[in-house]
Parts: C-alpha cells; structure tokens; sequence
C-alpha cells in the first residue's frame, strides 16, 4: 500500500454493490466509535432514486490498488442537494472511508471528487441567490472533520444529541385552554402543517421535504408511533406536540431501553406559556410506562430560542454533538 495511493472511481452497478456499499459504512462508523445498527436493506432503500438523487450517476465508489494488485473498493460518497432556510441551495455530500486506507490525501481527494460531481449538478440549476456546498460531521469523526477542513469547509452549527434518564418525571401543567387528545388519522395532516410551518424558523430547513408523496410516506410509516405522540389542541387548531416514539428493533439490537422525544414543536401563538414543557413531561411519563429507562432528543445548540439552554434545564445531557460543515459553492 503506498503513502498516498492513486485513487479510481465507479458508479454504483446493482444490487450487488450494496454488501459493499454496507461494509464500507460499517466499517469507518465503528472506527469512528458510532454505534450503527444498518442493514444491507437499509442501504438498498438509501439507494433508492428520487428527484433529488439519481444512484446511477450520485454515489461514487472510490477504489484503491490492494496488496495483490487488484482494485478495491476503499470508500463511498453520496451526493444530493436542497433547498435551506432563506432560499439558500446546499449542495451536500456523506462521505465513508475504510479505516486502515485514511491515509495522507485519501479522503480529501474523495471530498474534491465529490464536489466535483456536486458543481456538476449545480452546473444544470437555475440560478438562485445563495449556495453552497455542505457536509455533516459527528464530533468522533475526527479523520472525516479534518479532511473536510482541509478542502476549505469551516463549522457553521452544533447540534447536540441529549439522554435524559427517566427515574424521575417533572410535574408540568397544561396551559389553560389546551387539552391532549387521542390521534387519529383523521388529525395527520394538521399535524403534518403545523410542522411545516414551525420548521421554516429552523436552521436545518428542507424545502423539498414538504411534498404530497412525503406527506404520504409519513402518514403510512409503519415506524410512527401516533399512540405515543402528545398533541395539543387549542380547540380545532394544533398548538403544539411532541412526536415521541420507540424502536424496539434498535433497542433489541444494542440491548436498551431507549425512547426519543422528537420533533417537539410549539406554534407562535401558543409559545411562552409553558406548553413544550408540559408536552415533554407528558411524552416522558409516556416512554417511562413502556418500559424504557430513558429519552433522546436533538437540538440545534445555536436556535435562537434558546432551546439547549430549555432543554438542560428539564434534565438532558448531550452525549453527543454533530456538527454541520459549509463551504462557498464557488471556492476551490
């Protein structure tokens, strides 16, 4: 294997590609100590085209020469874009690379290959006013972090991963006025709004998530747990809710009691008042009557409502933090 080894690239073929695509992935998240529970199955789905990815021509496997002179396959990078907060289009990569090949210049020259493919794209968009090029880090991914700054991207926003345990549950009233109910089909789409609408203030914004097929693939997800969410009412109106779930398989697999606490949202007329705490509270007392021992959540560190801060307060602690790269689109 030399110092700095010349590498190759090709498509993805098939079905075939994907116990590769799997072992890669596998691979450099455990060098990185994250515990990743995918499957061969979740990589097919993850290939899956869509308007925004074509797997013929967005996914690019980076070869190297092996000790017997073969070619083999090192690493893998996927290409997408989207639109953000504000109009801006990002223009992102993931980026997987086998542990004993990060070498000197391996998984930079992987990032400009990347972004080589990524101004490709660019290249056949309309114009917009603000783009650029982006990628996600975890703080463990630390050979990942440094071959990003070395090809010009810089640290934009933190988003922490917080455990709460569930021993002890607050006591946080309703506002007065808003009452919980029992969801229903029925009450999906006004669920599905009310999201959309709050998630135009935040950061990680994905205009293009916001369609009828999503809206259906998310009323259908055979993974919602709508026994589980905490929704209130404001008579006909959702004033806010916690969408909290359980997966038992990721529980089997790592051997833990664990419930998430996600998308908590609260609408501008119903904020100050209390009722994201009250909703989470309830969402705990939830999770602590299935069995599990304790709760995650996410949060954008720098939200300028001050939700890390909220959030600590009700007993959550980060165990981890993500961190979001960015780089102007028209720098080399």
């Amino acid at each position: 294997m030399s110092v700095d080894p010349v590498l190759t690239y090709r498509h993805l073929q098939g079905e075939s590609d994907f116990p590769i695509l799997h072992a890669i992935f596998m691979a450099s998240s455990q060098a990185d100590g994250m515990i990743e529970t995918t499957t061969v199955d979740d990589v097919r789905a993850w290939c899956t085209p869509s308007a925004r990815f074509d797997p013929q021509h967005d996914l690019l496997i980076a070869l190297a020469q092996g000790a017997d002179g073969q070619p083999v396959e090192i690493g893998f990078g996927r290409v997408s874009w989207y639109t953000g907060r504000d109009g801006i289009r990002l223009y992102y990569q993931d980026c997987w690379l086998r542990p004993e090949w990060r070498l000197p210049g391996v998984w930079p020259a992987l990032v400009a290959e990347n972004e080589r493919c990524l101004r490709e794209i660019a290249g056949g968009h309309p114009p917009v006013t603000a783009r650029a090029l982006q990628a996600w880090t975890t703080a463990s991914q630390t050979a990942w972090v440094a071959a990003l700054e070395s090809q010009g991207y810089r640290a934009v926003r933190h988003f922490h991963n917080m455990l709460r345990p569930l021993e002890e549950i607050p006591e946080c009233p309703m506002p007065h006025g808003l009452d919980l109910r029992p969801v229903q089909p029925a009450h999906y789409p006004l669920i599905w709004a009310a999201q959309e609408e709050v998630t135009r203030e935040l950061f990680e914004r994905v205009d293009q998530y916001w369609t009828p097929e999503n809206y259906k693939n998310w009323a259908e997800n055979p993974g919602n747990t709508p026994e589980l969410w905490q929704v209130a009412w404001d008579g006909e109106q959702v004033a806010g809710m916690v969408l909290t779930r359980i997966d038992a398989q990721s529980n089997q697999a790592l051997d833990r009691k664990r419930g998430y606490t996600e998308h908590i949202f609260v609408r501008q007329p119903w904020r100050g008042r209390g009722l994201a705490a009250a909703l989470i509270a309830r969402s705990l007392a939830v999770l602590k009557a299935q069995g599990m021992g304790e709760a995650e959540l996410g949060v954008d560190a720098e939200n300028d409502s001050g939700a890390f801060a909220f959030y600590q307060r009700l007993g959550y602690r980060t165990f981890s933090t993500d961190i979001w790269y960015r780089k102007p689109m028209d720098s080399r």
